[in-house]
């Protein structure tokens, strides 16, 4: 093991973060997780712990590391009261109405909001088999374009679910695009196919995308606040949990005939003793300037006190 790979271990031990080790050796992020897979080769164990303000800090662990499928947490400083983030959905790159500008639009209102974390809610690529309507007909090709050309910002990081047409290159194709992102972009984060569990402090909201060939998987966790990629259109709807269907961020609409606006969303979490007390969802639209089209808001914390009261 070389030098620099020596002092970024001692530097995990002491717990610095990847933003201090990169600027403490002067180099980039990038050049760092590539020399982080060296560590990883030389039989490492590093477990990632992800930050609300797009850090990551990697412990070492003894033994086998096997992470917990579909999912993650975020950890946010105890005096923070909101979770600001912004959540997309069916970018279907590969689709003739696809536009990966349309993505380059979002990670500049990222910036200029000072947003940290965007959550991507499905079907990032169009896959071969869902459909014809496709100007990048090789699945490889397809994933290549968007490992390419997805915008990167080094204060942003992007946790991703993979939809029905991410998982067909799966089934069909035996291509897990999950871990081909992982092997490619530190800052695309893969959580799962179908079904994925975000905590946050005390608290957790569920990401969610129909599989269709296979079953979506259940977690065994049922939060108050379920995201719903899939339906291509902004939709709220209020039973015992609180579901927000999210806007493709793409010109596809589930109906051939209906054109549609790309959309995302930028949402708020109110936090009140570390768990989610109201939740406020902006749907924005792009023209291609960026517009507010409405706003949705709820107040989980009833949601809680009549779900603790069945319980019992």
């Amino acid at each position: 093991m070389n030098d620099i790979n020596k002092l970024i271990l001692e530097l995990l031990k002491e717990n610095r973060s990847m933003k201090y080790i990169s600027k403490e050796l002067n180099i980039s992020e990038k050049q760092l997780y590539i020399r982080l897979k060296q560590i990883i080769n030389y039989g490492y164990q590093l477990v990632p712990s992800y930050c609300y303000n797009s850090d990551v800090y990697y412990k070492l662990e003894k033994g086998v590391y096997v992470p917990k499928e579909n999912e993650i947490s975020i950890k946010v400083p105890s005096s923070n009261k909101e979770f600001r983030c912004i959540v997309i959905s069916d970018l279907h790159i590969g689709n003739i109405d696809s536009d990966i500008d349309l993505l380059k639009i979002v990670y500049e209102y990222a910036a200029k909001h000072g947003i940290n974390i965007i959550f991507n809610c499905g079907d990032s690529i169009e896959g071969v088999h869902a459909s014809d309507r496709r100007n990048i007909d090789d699945i490889y090709k397809q994933l290549e374009f968007f490992l390419k050309n997805y915008p990167y910002d080094k204060n942003i990081n992007n946790f991703t679910l993979l939809g029905n047409h991410d998982y067909h290159s799966l089934h069909y194709d035996g291509l897990d695009i999950s871990k081909t992102i992982q092997n490619s972009r530190y800052d695309i984060i893969p959580i799962g196919y179908g079904e994925s569990l975000v905590k946050i402090k005390e608290d957790s909201l569920l990401l969610k995308h129909e599989l269709s060939v296979v079953e979506t998987p259940e977690l065994g966790t049922i939060p108050r606040l379920t995201i719903l990629g899939h339906g291509h259109l902004m939709k709220t709807k209020v039973y015992e949990n609180f579901f927000i269907g999210a806007p493709s961020l793409s010109y596809v609409s589930p109906n051939k005939k209906e054109e549609i606006l790309p959309g995302f969303i930028d949402m708020t979490l109110h936090l009140e003793k570390g768990r989610f007390e109201f939740v406020e969802a902006h749907h924005m639209v792009i023209t291609p300037k960026v517009y507010e089209a409405s706003v949705s808001r709820c107040r989980l914390k009833k949601m809680y006190n009549n779900y603790d009261k069945g319980k019992r």
